[in-house]
């Protein structure tokens, strides 16, 4: 269809902010923004009605006229100035040529553009031109090869017809190719298309598709729908087995190749965290001089004794409880009914001291048992 595209920078384009320089015009009235509006506007009346009527960028005296109002020719010569229009003539009266910057101004699709796109829509929809195509190359581009997609009208992959000729009409099946949309826009309507993507020979064996067994078995045509893409073997038949498995085949004439060989290896210790029954066997002994935890909340070893720590913090212990008047013994220190082992860890079982110690603060009495309550509890009187 025909239309007009205006870029995104036409707004600012030196032809655009020309006028904007002129000093000496008539009428005297318009400033100099009054002028770059509107010749800006008048040019993008004139493009549009180009467009239209797919005069291809040509404006002529009766649409200035028109669209300028009763001073067209001073615009006309205004737009002249600034580079919007370039005289020309037709059919010997006065005309005028739209500048023509698609990628910073305006862009016209031409007559024979759309000339060539009605052309391609018929080509592509005629069965006596397709069907023996689609039956010829299948569903693989003739020029990289991929696998087309017929649904897909705008990806890079979508399916697609590409004319042998660029900008001629097909004459036969022999003038078409499958091609997807990438390779077909790239060779576009060049002369040189071939030289800048070579086409490939017809396929052997043709990948059909759903799409294209349907459209074949349309016209009486049947094929089979191809079962793996060329090139490509199917997912449950791997290509490289690993040598050893049960995937590599036996050599020719071993008779061990129907034969299955019991496997000897050693299976593993219980456990998927079972560690190696080889190497050097821990001594027992060693648990006394080994690095205890350090996660937080690990209880401490009953066994472990740090060599470099213990003496002096028995003499410290017995220090501090001589200054308070209490015991010596380390295994007082301990708090009842928690189960720790004691600060020294001599891993004797808790037992309760017969003595109190009430110099200890609130540590030593959260560590005293209760005593059971004296007076009988509310709930136990029963009227």
């Amino acid at each position: 269809m025909p239309w007009a595209k205006f870029s995104d920078t036409s707004a600012t384009h030196p032809v655009v902010l020309a006028p904007a320089a002129f000093t000496n015009w008539e009428p005297p009235r318009w400033t100099q923004t009054d002028l770059v509006n509107i010749c800006a506007g008048i040019f993008t009346r004139l493009t549009t009605q180009s467009a239209g009527y797919l005069t291809d960028y040509v404006v002529t005296a009766g649409v200035m006229a028109s669209t300028a109002g009763d001073n067209w020719q001073h615009w006309a010569a205004l737009m002249v100035r600034a580079g919007y229009l370039a005289p020309t003539t037709v059919a010997g009266e006065p005309a005028w040529l739209l500048i023509d910057d698609p990628e910073h101004l305006a862009h016209i699709r031409l007559k024979d553009e759309l000339a060539w796109e009605r052309q391609r829509r018929k080509d592509n929809g005629d069965p006596a031109l397709v069907v023996p195509v689609r039956l010829r190359d299948g569903d693989a581009c003739r020029y990289c090869g991929v696998i087309v997609n017929w649904r897909d009208r705008k990806g890079g992959r979508g399916g697609t017809y590409d004319h042998r000729t660029p900008g001629q009409p097909a004459a036969g099946p022999d003038d078409l190719r499958v091609a997807c949309q990438s390779c077909n826009g790239t060779r576009s309507n060049h002369p040189d298309a071939d030289h800048r993507r070579p086409p490939r020979p017809a396929p052997a064996n043709p990948f059909y598709g759903p799409e294209t067994v349907a459209l074949l078995a349309k016209h009486g045509i049947t094929v089979q729908v191809t079962a793996a893409r060329p090139g490509h073997q199917p997912d449950y038949a791997p290509t490289h087995p690993r040598p050893g498995s049960q995937l590599d085949p036996a050599p020719a004439g071993d008779p061990a190749a129907s034969r299955t060989t019991p496997t000897t290896a050693t299976p593993p210790p219980a456990g998927h965290r079972a560690r190696a029954t080889t190497g050097t066997t821990r001594d027992p002994a060693t648990r006394r001089t080994a690095r205890p935890s350090t996660r937080p909340g690990a209880q401490p070893d009953p066994a472990y004794r740090d060599p470099a720590t213990s003496g002096n913090t028995r003499r410290v212990l017995q220090t501090q409880d001589q200054q308070r008047g209490g015991s010596t013994d380390p295994a007082d220190h301990r708090h009842t009914g928690s189960g720790s082992p004691g600060r020294g860890g001599t891993g004797r079982e808790p037992t309760t001291p017969t003595t109190t110690n009430r110099k200890r603060g609130r540590r030593g009495r959260r560590g005293r048992p209760q005593p059971p309550p004296t007076s009988p509890r509310p709930e136990d009187h029963h009227g």
